[in-house]
């Protein structure tokens, strides 16, 4: 426990103690300390992944499926990370028109891979709601994910992005789909075996 949660908790714990001892105090003291004790913790959540082994390209590639919707996978992309303990994987998915969804995972596992999913974890802090005639770019809760969202209309484009089990970034971009589509994709899209890797 860092010395200023410490320091913290025994300030309470004094001021408490020089008033009267009633339930409502002892309660107080109880949940201040558990707050500080369950705080996950950004400095925690950073070591955990800086001493986690990464998954590898070929396990992130397992996990995307052959279809989503009714687009079929047609290509596995090529990494744009250029560090070489940080492992992702990639997809498009397409239906031979120019509907098409782009699925990227990067793993945050390793000393560098904080970097790689500063976006998705940042989407988890956020509040955005920002709309304009020609889109958004928003921040919402879907199936207990923080999910950040961009909408540009001329292109029908969208984006979103979050961090699944507080490692794994996911992206997925779609392109002439319909904002339905995006909660179908989310679904279908079964990340639940990365919590094994």
């Amino acid at each position: 426990m860092k010395l200023p949660y410490l320091l913290a908790i025994v300030t309470l714990a004094f001021f408490l103690g020089c008033n009267s001892k009633t339930e409502q105090d002892k309660k107080t003291i109880k949940e201040v300390t558990k707050m500080v004790k369950e705080k996950p913790k950004t400095e925690d959540f950073r070591e955990r992944l800086k001493t986690t082994t990464p998954a590898s390209e070929k396990q992130l590639q397992s996990i995307l499926p052959t279809t989503l919707g009714s687009l079929e996978r047609t290509e596995f992309t090529k990494s744009r990370i250029s560090q070489n303990d940080i492992a992702s994987a990639g997809a498009i998915y397409t239906d031979g028109t120019n509907k098409k969804i782009i699925v990227s995972i990067v793993d945050g596992a390793s000393k560098d891979g904080l970097l790689a999913i500063q976006t998705h974890y940042m989407a988890q802090t956020l509040e955005l709601n920002s709309i304009k005639s020609s889109g958004h770019e928003k921040t919402y809760e879907k199936n207990g994910l923080k999910i950040l969202e961009t909408y540009v209309k001329k292109d029908e484009f969208y984006r979103i992005s979050y961090l699944y089990d507080m490692r794994f970034g996911v992206t997925l971009e779609t392109h002439k789909l319909p904002r339905e589509a995006l909660d179908q994709i989310i679904e279908q899209l079964n990340l639940n075996e990365l919590k094994n890797l």
